[in-house]
């Protein structure tokens, strides 16, 4: 898993055995839900908090470019 946490598309059924769930983000156009997992050795509250910052603004960008949501996003380490 890359470091820097990731975010997946939630649908029934989808966990992520080996990681933590730090936050979720539900995009205010389409109501689709993301979550953002961290590795447990890696876990940091404040990060996730700015990666769902960041994570909504990349959503907003995918309706205003009319283009879908990936099931999976790389997430930057936001310090």
């Amino acid at each position: 898993m890359n470091l820097n946490g990731l975010v997946t598309r939630i649908r029934t059924g989808a966990e992520r055995p080996n990681h933590v769930l730090m936050e979720t983000v539900v995009c205010g156009k389409c109501g689709q839900r993301f979550a953002i997992h961290h590795d447990p050795t890696r876990q940091d509250v404040d990060v996730a908090r700015r990666q769902a910052s960041w994570l909504e603004e990349q959503l907003v960008w995918d309706h205003i470019q009319e283009r879908k949501h990936h099931g999976t996003i790389q997430l930057p380490w936001l310090q």
